[in-house]
């Protein structure tokens, strides 16, 4: 597992993640048909929000690797510990941009002051999964995120002492589950949906967005179980092959112009099969050079205030270009979001992080020994 750590390429996988989900809001702004009019690169834009799912099983996967290293399932885990380190990566510049746009400090960007305090609660309980996220709605997806954390140590702990055997069942129950729900709540409509109803119902609920959690910690369990290893041509060739087949996808149609029964109930499994596919070739290029290796890594460190920030900065940059249009937004857009990210991450972000890696890099005393283990901590942070 040791080689997973410091891996460029699922840097680069993050990279493209929140690309792609730049490109999605980005495009949602300048665009000017619903849907038939757009070329190959609008429609992929407008689909970046599978980006999000690239993340939701980069996280699966992370997280559980981060779990067995830690020692879950054994005497040496704190669970106490694993939840602070959680709450050190994810909820100060969460609460930060909140905060920020709560006060008015991102221009143009206004959101309604109606029952202001209750939503606050609500976001600060990370419920905007269930409950309207309508402060940012990217937020939505943190929601998502801090429930799999509380359920990831019951899920790796139970396939780590299950027999082999047994895990795979565990795994396709997971990953079945979400399919399910959407298919049985589909088939209780009585009309057709649009993009409002089907984020609200199929796309933001956690219990409906679990299946690229369960791909990401199953290659995470195959790897622990020496089932992966490293493999720089098969895995290069599957990186290649399935980011080629996802953007050819992407650009194909607008996924959200009509929304049916593929659309909401089996597509999803097929982003996250697809998101899997990535990560595990990105796992396979343990150890091999990839070319602007600091680029990707830089980037990738800001991606989580990226996805934070952007949104609320399109406003500006729709101001700002004017006359320009859609070139003149998209540079302004970019580059706001980028300079914003990179204050947040430097003022806020950056030593709260640090102080998680502090805190990761304590030994832990194992109950009723007096050895002490390290945790594995690597620089691919979870």
């Amino acid at each position: 597992m040791a080689e997973s750590r410091n891996n460029p390429w699922l840097d680069l996988v993050r990279c493209a993640a929140i690309l792609l989900v730049l490109f999605r809001h980005g495009e949602r702004a300048v665009t000017t048909t619903s849907n038939g009019g757009q070329g190959f690169v609008e429609t992929l834009f407008l689909n970046g929000w599978v980006g999000v799912d690239l993340f939701f099983a980069l996280s699966g996967y992370l997280i559980a690797r981060h779990l067995v290293g830690a020692g879950i399932g054994t005497g040496r885990f704190a669970l106490g510990r694993y939840l602070a380190l959680r709450a050190l990566r994810i909820v100060p510049a969460y609460v930060a941009v909140m905060a920020l746009i709560i006060a008015g400090a991102f221009p143009f960007f206004e959101i309604g002051r109606e029952a202001l305090p209750m939503r606050v609660a609500y976001h600060l309980l990370f419920l905007q999964d269930y409950l309207p996220s309508n402060i940012n709605v990217v937020f939505w997806s943190l929601g998502v995120e801090e429930k799999f954390y509380l359920l990831a140590p019951l899920l790796v702990a139970a396939l780590l002492r299950l027999p082999m055997i047994a895990k795979a069942p565990l795994l396709v129950a997971c990953f079945g589950l979400p399919l399910i729900f959407r298919s049985a709540t589909f088939q209780g409509l009585d009309s057709s949906i649009g993009y409002t109803e089907f984020f609200q119902m199929f796309r933001s609920p956690f219990h409906m967005t679990l299946e690229g959690f369960v791909v990401g910690v199953a290659i995470a369990m195959a790897e622990h179980a020496g089932l992966i290893r490293p493999r720089r041509g098969r895995g290069l060739a599957l990186l290649s092959v399935s980011a080629s087949i996802l953007c050819v996808w992407l650009a194909s149609h607008d996924f959200m112009a009509r929304i049916g029964f593929h659309d909401a109930a089996l597509q999803p499994a097929l982003i996250a099969l697809l998101a899997g596919a990535i990560i595990l070739g990105a796992v396979m290029l343990a150890g091999s050079p990839m070319p602007l290796t600091q680029p990707a890594r830089a980037l990738s460190r800001l991606s989580y205030s990226l996805y934070l920030v952007h949104l609320p900065l399109i406003p500006l940059a729709k101001a700002l270009s004017g006359t320009q249009g859609a070139p003149g937004f998209w540079a302004i857009y970019l580059a706001a979001s980028l300079a914003v990210a990179v204050l947040l991450h430097r003022g806020v972000e950056k030593p709260f992080l640090d102080w998680k890696d502090r805190l990761a890099a304590r030994p832990v005393t194992e109950r009723g020994h007096g050895a002490a283990y390290p945790v594995a901590v690597g620089s691919d942070r979870p």
